[in-house]
């Protein structure tokens, strides 16, 4: 966000700048804050481009005219004005509100409140789509064994052929099924087990550290080097925090979030259920598959709140036992979700895919080519694409045009380059 301090003296405008150097790096960073300074005198020259307006209180009687000047000249931009303590109270409030002020503190108002305050603005922001926000997918199933793993990785190969810079987070703390299928290991674990202890910040700089490169656009966050800090990230309550710091860091530094959360409803996945954008539940189509998934949504719909983010993707298990539509029909009378969870097709069958895990490739880029456009309608689907063309993907892994042309993305595929590269050297 483009904030612009507006007061009387530079004296009083760094007055107001110090209240944000005592926010936090990982606070700077999610808030993505660029600050400038002006004085009464030429602020009108430099809020053309602001998202939000900060009046301090160095500009005594008149600062409601230079609000309402600053509102006629900005009026997309949010308004927050400083007071002293003597001249906070109701008559301040009014005539701030109609000057088209949104909040008013006095001085001795905290960091906090004002950070809080940012930290809503900047809330309504991503929601109206006014600054950047990455798409956040928790993929998980009611029942293990129906490639819940297989559809993340796919997901994440999609976006990366379409460019989207992607994080991949493997949650699955015992067996780590994500990080051994890519091959995926390294001493960035570490930097996980530091954010546990406390002994590093969660921040854009040590995220980029904790990210095993998996290609240009692709990082893998694995769990804690050290088995009990990631226990404790998933299932004791200090966990939350971690969680959602993380996820509010990697939503700023990215533009697709996939997490992989290995079924597993705890603390922190509940967390994670509860701000992603859409939770993305694999189910087989078996008999316990569909009577897991009946006692799945019993609870998970409280955890997600809006079921309209639940969306099923269907992987069958042995050929079509039963079609989405004949699942959506069993469950509804039930759960009462509507048609928009099963709208998403069922992942063909293509045995030969399925070998994907340790082999540098995944489902999508191993599959033939009706799973690879089902795939990328799944994508588009989910909003993962950003506004890309409905072009499909040719076999050869080479993006097509509508009209069947091969466009520049045909460039190696990065599960390729990320298993060529650990051929090298490394972790057996």
């Amino acid at each position: 966000m483009k904030l612009l301090i507006v007061d009387k003296t530079t004296e009083a405008q760094a007055l107001c700048a110090k209240r944000i150097k005592s926010f936090s790096r990982g606070d700077l960073e999610m808030l993505d804050l660029k600050v400038k300074l002006a004085s009464d005198k030429d602020f009108a020259q430099r809020v053309a481009d602001v998202d939000v307006i900060v009046v301090g209180s160095g500009l005594g009687d008149t600062a409601i005219a230079i609000a309402r000047q600053a509102s006629s000249l900005a009026p997309w931009a949010q308004m927050i004005m400083f007071v002293s303590d003597s001249a906070y109270g109701g008559g301040a409030f009014r005539l701030a509100h109609s000057a088209g002020v949104r909040k008013v503190f006095p001085d001795s108002a905290t960091p906090l409140d004002f950070l809080q305050e940012l930290v809503a603005i900047n809330t309504e922001f991503r929601r109206d789509g006014r600054t950047h926000e990455g798409k956040i997918v928790v993929v998980t199933h009611a029942k293990g064994g129906v490639g819940a793993t297989s559809i993340a990785a796919a997901l994440a190969d999609v976006c990366s052929e379409y460019g989207r810079r992607t994080m991949l987070w493997d949650l699955d703390v015992e067996t780590r099924d994500l990080s051994r299928g890519l091959n995926a290991y390294g001493p960035e674990e570490k930097v996980v087990s530091a954010w546990m202890t406390g002994a590093q910040e969660i921040d854009r700089d040590t995220l980029r550290n904790a990210l095993i490169p998996i290609g240009q656009d692709v990082g893998l966050l694995t769990t804690p080097e050290r088995f009990a800090d990631a226990m404790d990230l998933v299932c004791h309550t200090d966990g939350m925090a971690i969680a959602q710091r993380i996820a509010e860091v990697s939503r700023a530094d990215n533009d697709v979030v996939l997490i992989d959360t290995a079924g597993r409803l705890g603390p922190a996945t509940g967390a994670l259920v509860r701000i992603a954008d859409a939770v993305l539940v694999v189910i087989d189509d078996t008999v316990l598959g569909l009577t897991a998934l009946d006692r799945f949504l019993s609870f998970v719909k409280s955890v997600v709140g809006n079921p309209e983010r639940i969306t099923f993707v269907v992987n069958p298990a042995s050929g079509a036992l039963m079609s989405v539509q004949e699942m959506a029909a069993e469950l509804e009378p039930a759960h009462k979700l509507g048609s928009a969870p099963w709208r998403l097709p069922a992942i063909p069958r293509d045995p030969k895919a399925s070998l994907w895990p340790g082999r540098g490739k995944t489902l999508y880029s191993m599959g033939n080519k009706q799973i690879r456009q089902v795939l990328e309608q799944i994508s588009r689907e989910l909003g993962l694409l950003g506004d890309v063309s409905t072009g499909s993907i040719d076999n050869a892994g080479g993006a097509l045009d509508e009209s069947g042309e091969k466009t520049s993305m045909s460039a190696p595929r990065w599960f390729q380059r990320i298993f060529s590269k650990k051929s090298e050297g490394a972790h057996s």
